[in-house]
């Protein structure tokens, strides 16, 4: 029992289980990108519009850049993401979430029929208001 404490106390203290690396830990690239202006779509249902800025999280500059380049697309697939909700479904934080999921993945799709690219990683709602 002593040999084995012995050993792991060994295997603990040795150089490398404290070296450090010398290289920098690479850190992805993250990119926000505000899509303006801001969306007013109808909801489903009677009377009802929602609101929204948005702000998406990009992989890389590659994706900015598609982003940019076929804004009507994108534009128009946020709406048809956003227009498609009844105003309760988007009233509580699980709608909230579900309705960022589909954005992402929308987009995602979009990028890739425009700009043979993937790379919106989150969309953030910055202003939201459904009534």
């Amino acid at each position: 029992m002593r040999l084995v404490l012995l050993f792991c106390g060994l295997l603990l203290l040795t150089p490398t289980a404290y070296a450090e690396d010398d290289e920098e830990t690479v850190v992805p690239e993250v990119i926000y990108h505000a899509l303006n202006p801001q969306f007013t779509v109808n909801l489903l249902g009677n009377k009802h519009y929602l609101r929204t800025t948005i702000q998406l999280q990009l992989a890389d500059q590659k994706t900015k850049n598609a982003i940019e380049a076929n804004d009507p697309a994108i534009r128009h697939a946020l709406i048809v993401v956003l227009s498609n909700n009844q105003v309760d479904d988007i009233s509580n934080a699980d709608g909230l979430n579900a309705l960022r999921l589909k954005a992402v993945d929308s987009l995602n799709k979009t990028l890739k029929k425009h700009a043979k690219i993937e790379g919106v990683t989150d969309v953030f709602f910055t202003d939201f208001v459904s009534q």
